[in-house]
């Protein structure tokens, strides 16, 4: 009898175990509290990968891609999000925010294009173009372990910054516009 309750109990408390450590995740992650050192970027001070998407929003010009090249010259956040990703929904308006002092190019990660719309007719949207990476392998070529992930270029198109995780406005203020700044923005 007891051999019963202990194989039945086992799995519950593994389970138990690890529903608390993503729990502890989540948390970190919703509070911005998660050190993006934690899972360090290789691009950092590389220039960014080349980048050349399906647009979202096509212009009136009939240009139907996104190009990273196109924003040369100035300074760059590159964030990917999703809109099936809870934490994308916390940082909308902190990129709403950020969107007023710096161009901000979105790349709707693993995304369908009428989800996308769905989720910026509902939280905003921030960015001056959105491409789209509908089978992830644009983040692969970033490093993206998971969205939302924000990456800061320079007007060279070098990656200076990688933040994994939520902006939040602690984030911004300690973090983003600080790195603006040193690129004198």
């Amino acid at each position: 009898m007891s051999k019963v309750r202990l194989s039945f109990l086992l799995p519950l408390l593994a389970f138990g175990i690890l529903a608390l450590v993503g729990a502890v995740a989540l948390y970190a992650t919703l509070s911005g509290s998660r050190d993006p050192a934690q899972l360090p970027s290789v691009l950092v001070n590389k220039s960014a990968p080349r980048t050349n998407l399906a647009s979202l929003m096509p212009n009136d010009a009939g240009d139907n891609m996104v190009q990273l090249a196109a924003f040369r010259g100035q300074p760059l956040l590159v964030n990917f999000f999703a809109s099936w990703c809870a934490p994308c929904r916390a940082e909308a308006a902190a990129l709403e925010m950020l969107s007023k002092r710096v161009a901000i190019m979105g790349i709707a990660y693993k995304d369908r294009g009428e989800d996308t719309n769905s989720f910026l007719a509902q939280y905003g949207n921030p960015f001056r173009a959105i491409g789209m990476d509908t089978d992830g392998r644009m983040g692969i070529e970033w490093g993206v372990y998971g969205v939302p992930e924000t990456y800061l270029l320079d007007a060279n198109g070098v990656v200076k910054l990688r933040h994994a995780g939520p902006l939040t406005r602690g984030v911004i203020d300690t973090t983003i516009i600080p790195a603006l700044e040193a690129l004198g923005s």
